[in-house]
């Protein structure tokens, strides 16, 4: 899988986030989704987050990540690898959480069943740049809420003057132009509403998620200066 000429099926590619666990394991018996973590389901209680990852499960390896973008360690997978692998690791291990399976999207863009290492980046690039799953919304059964949807109020009575009420809107467009912005549900919708959260979750940061500290690198997907060197795989036809 780390040669740089792979070939892989696409229904086995995933994206996933890989962290430091700093809690035990354990499995989750609430009775309802704890946000995207299902009853049964293995969980942590804190991690340190390191970045996010493609990769495919290795069968050859109790289903441990196979990094598609670098060569990078296998880590084990929670709710992929074997339940009782995971929860009888030692403390402060290396595990990728939120795993979730890429094929209907991948299918809904007509990526063909097998895919070499080109495909995974121009995946990485196209559907986790960030903004990708906001500007496709309707795809996910969401509509951006415009201004001229919204009830604005001051003092707690209705703005109905034409005059407050165009400064309203402007000051509620200049905040979605910088990436504050509201989402409301639609009926109709062609792929899992979840997966409009999966790529906002893992997509990459703007310069100014990292000029405000919210974030360390706008890459979301560079390993972490916790992790050794890796090496990125590059195509055959680039050096």
């Amino acid at each position: 899988m780390k040669n740089r000429s792979y070939k892989i099926k696409r229904d086995d590619v995933f994206v996933g986030t890989v962290v430091r666990a700093t809690s035990k394991i354990y499995r989750y018996n609430g009775t309802n989704n704890f946000f995207r973590t299902k009853p049964g389901e293995l969980e942590l209680g804190s991690w340190r987050h390191y970045r996010n990852m493609l990769f495919v499960p290795n069968e050859e390896h109790d289903l441990y990540s196979s990094d598609l973008l670098y060569d990078s360690p296998e880590y084990p997978v929670l709710n992929v690898t074997d339940d009782n692998i995971c929860l009888n690791l030692e403390p402060e291990s290396v595990v990728i959480r939120d795993a979730y399976n890429l094929s209907m999207l991948l299918q809904h863009y007509g990526f063909k069943d097998t895919l070499s290492l080109e495909d995974l980046i121009k995946i990485r690039h196209t559907f986790f740049n960030g903004k990708f799953a906001e500007y496709n919304c309707e795809l996910f059964g969401y509509k951006e809420t415009m201004a001229e949807d919204l009830t604005f109020y001051e003092n707690g009575k209705e703005i109905t003057d034409l005059r407050k009420l165009k400064k309203k809107r402007r000051e509620y467009r200049a905040e979605q132009l910088a990436g504050y912005r509201m989402f409301t549900s639609i009926p109709n919708h062609d792929l899992p509403r979840e997966l409009f959260d999966v790529l906002n979750y893992m997509g990459g940061h703007t310069l100014s998620d990292v000029l405000t500290g919210w974030e360390d690198r706008m890459d979301a997907f560079k390993p972490s200066k916790e992790e050794r060197k890796l090496k990125r795989l590059k195509p055959i036809n680039k050096r």
